[in-house]
């Protein structure tokens, strides 16, 4: 065999062989495609280009081809509107017209024999992403999967695009001015760019993902991306080691230590975090538990380059002398309410012991907050879902955390952590 020959058939075994995602995932499912700010977003349309069937049915769908058509011609004669650049963002919102043709054409197809099955059951359900709507019938979950999946496309156009404030102004806006007159002609720029990408097997939803997301990017708001897979990197080794433990001679799987982000561009970790990992540290030398869950993304000040859960675990190493096989890093989280949502996850996808509660070790200013029924309905507010139960417990400035699996539930409401 020439050396071409060889060279051609050894890459498309390679390219054939399947390859581990690792994506974040509850026992007993894995995800087929990898975390991307696409995929980690918007699930379900990654889940419909993947699942057997559906990708085809939705390409030939007629009423989806008039729709694409339709919002390209759309987008075409925004290039030339005013106001300006309201109305160039304007132009790729799903209207409630466009919302309704695709619910309707995405019920239709679910009609068909075994094509509910494969997508509804085997993954909408089983992966825990909408688990804010699992009370509800297959056809009715996939309708209230592709409503948030169009809330979550139009937020991205309205804060990134038009310039609305976004839940938490001073830590998730963009960078980039919407009112300075060059930014029209860089938003046209990037929809002709998002047009110029099409490819031949494109589905109708592509464009409008395209460009929602390319608004993240501009943005420099890919945080939700960073770390992945969140079960390898940093966190290879304590994952290995807790596929090695012994669990029944500790009374808590983890203790779970949430950042306090600084105000000033120089500090690494606020005044409050280096309190709570001191707190940490004692507990873990007491053997309460044989891991440690730092939790905290890049928050404060607004586009740190310094990220909390990578400073608490080099403190934690630095000053305490834990091992780093002992240190689970949840990178992302934003808020407490995402730090008891991500923990949760974590929990579940390293298959930590999940039938027993984690111990939460904060500081005495924030344990009255972290027991208190105001977080846990601003949880249940700006996640979708109840994560878990926080109950006291009998160590000082502690709480018992017993996870549960809706915490998989994504929000795309939330873009920098959904």
């Amino acid at each position: 065999m020439k050396k071409a020959t060889l060279f051609a058939a050894l890459l498309a075994a390679v390219m054939a062989a399947p390859t581990q995602v690792m994506a974040m995932d509850p026992p007993g499912y894995a995800a087929p495609f990898a975390e991307t700010l696409e995929t980690l977003n918007f699930p379900l349309l990654a889940m419909i280009r993947q699942v057997p069937g559906w990708a085809a049915a939705v390409r030939a769908d007629p009423a989806l081809q008039t729709l694409a058509t339709a919002r390209a011609q759309r987008v075409t004669a925004a290039s030339a509107c005013t106001p300006r650049p309201s109305c160039l963002a304007e132009a790729w919102l799903w209207t409630p017209a466009d919302t309704e043709t695709m619910t309707s054409a995405l019920r239709s197809i679910a009609a068909r024999p075994g094509l509910a099955d494969a997508l509804v059951r085997t993954h909408l359900r089983a992966s825990g992403r909408f688990a804010r709507h699992a009370g509800l019938g297959d056809a009715e979950l996939l309708a209230a999967a592709w409503a948030d999946t169009a809330a979550g496309l139009n937020n991205l156009v309205a804060v990134y695009g038009q310039g609305k404030p976004p839940r938490y102004p001073l830590i998730d806006a963009g960078i980039l001015d919407v009112n300075r007159p060059e930014f029209a002609g860089a938003l046209d720029a990037h929809a002709q760019v998002t047009f110029a990408a099409a490819l031949g097997d494109d589905l109708p939803l592509d464009p409008s993902l395209r460009f929602a997301v390319g608004l993240l990017r501009m943005n420099e708001r890919t945080e939700a991306a960073a770390f992945r897979p969140l079960l390898a990197g940093e966190n290879a080794q304590a994952v290995a080691q807790a596929r090695r433990t012994r669990w029944a001679g500790w009374r808590y799987p983890a203790l779970l230590v949430f950042g306090h982000g600084p105000e000033d561009a120089q500090s690494r970790t606020g005044v409050l975090g280096h309190i709570r990992l001191a707190r940490a540290a004692d507990l873990f030398a007491q053997r309460l538990a044989p891991f440690i869950i730092v939790s905290g993304g890049n928050v404060h000040p607004n586009r740190t380059p310094f990220n909390e859960a990578i400073e608490m675990k080099r403190l934690l190493i630095a000053h305490y002398a834990i091992p780093a096989d002992r240190i689970l890093i949840d990178p992302h989280a934003r808020h407490t309410t995402t730090n008891l949502r991500n923990s949760a996850r974590l929990l579940f996808a390293a298959r930590f012991p999940t039938d027993r509660p984690s111990l939460i070790v904060t500081d005495p200013m924030t344990a009255r907050y972290i027991g208190s029924p105001v977080l846990l309905e601003r949880t249940r507010a700006e996640t979708g879902v109840l994560p878990g139960q926080v109950t006291p417990a009998d160590i000082a400035f502690a709480f018992e955390f017993r996870p549960d699996r809706v915490a998989f539930h994504v929000e795309p409401l939330d873009p920098l952590d959904p």
